[in-house]
């Protein structure tokens, strides 16, 4: 039976992260390995934590971000004792026979590096939040394939982009590509690494025989937070300049400046004047290469949200 190690980040979301956990046990076909890191969430640890088998918990004691923090989950495991690595979001669910089913299509699959499930919305199971998608270099975007349970496709199919909410390999290919991003923090440090695979060949998969249900959260106060501004803004520029050629890289930097632009007009006539500021740290950031998680006046505006 193939052992699975299942990258998971907590903080503050216990109830979620055990619903996640329990969905995981009820997989069949393959020996679970719940790799669980706890971001420095308050207050105690709950006792489920200790009576999950095979679980191994990390107490991170900061926030380490998404990016660090699965890459610190990695290391609480070697990829020769567990061969296979799921990332996986905390607030999601499962079902049985997705795991065993996207390992064995990687197995009988060379040419594949990464297979995503389809994810589909906890509250809407048949609309998708995510599903594969194809990348636009000259905007550093990718745009959903499908939108609905019906229009997904029978057998698998090569798609450009793995979200990292459910993103699954082999633990050579993770340790091979290092990992995520640590300096990234949170966001597109999933482009980043499926840009990475694609560059060595490896062809990323969509396998619509499995499920994964996303109680979409707001631990980062929502995409108009400036948490999210900020991240998001950053990121995009950095993952561009980790992966782009030289000439896509020039058409980029033109379309992000102008998108820059727009936002500052666009924002404070949608109320939200607010977030420019945040807006304009993030674009100086990224050209300036500022990698790194939060800082104080970040911390304030997640700390009010979770």
């Amino acid at each position: 039976m193939q052992k699975v190690a299942v990258l998971l980040i907590n903080r503050g979301q216990w109830d979620l992260t055990k619903q996640c956990v329990r969905s995981l046990m009820n997989s069949r076909g393959v020996e679970v390995h719940p790799i669980l890191v706890d971001n420095g969430s308050d207050g105690e640890i709950p006792s489920w934590v200790e009576t999950v088998p095979n679980l191994r918990f990390h107490n991170a004691g900061e926030n380490l971000g998404f990016a660090s923090g699965n890459n610190r989950a990695f290391s609480l495991f070697d990829s020769e004792e567990i061969p296979w690595t799921f990332v996986l979001n905390n607030d999601t669910e499962v079902s049985p026979d997705s795991i065993t089913g996207m390992v064995d299509f990687l197995i009988s699959s060379p040419d594949a590096g990464i297979v995503t499930p389809p994810i589909f919305f906890a509250s809407e199971s048949d609309r998708i939040w995510s599903a594969g998608g194809r990348f636009s270099p000259t905007r550093m975007l990718f745009t959903q394939d499908y939108r609905n349970r019906s229009e997904l496709p029978k057998i698998p199919v090569e798609t450009d982009f793995a979200s990292g909410c459910a993103m699954l390999m082999s633990s050579s290919l993770y340790e091979f590509l290092g990992g995520f991003r640590d300096g990234f923090f949170i966001y597109h440090e999933d482009t980043v690494l499926c840009r990475e695979c694609a560059a060595r060949g490896l062809k990323i998969y969509l396998w619509p025989g499995a499920e994964v249900l996303h109680h979409v959260s707001v631990t980062t106060g929502g995409t108009h937070s400036p948490f999210s501004i900020y991240f998001t803004h950053r990121n995009r520029y950095l993952a561009a300049r980790d992966s782009l050629p030289p000439a896509r890289m020039i058409s980029f930097f033109f379309y992000y400046n102008a998108v820059t632009v727009l936002k500052t007009v666009l924002f404070p006539i949608r109320g939200r004047s607010h977030l420019v500021p945040w807006l304009w740290r993030a674009w100086f950031h990224g050209l300036s290469g500022r990698e790194g998680g939060l800082f104080p006046a970040l911390t304030s505006t997640i700390n009010k949200v979770t």
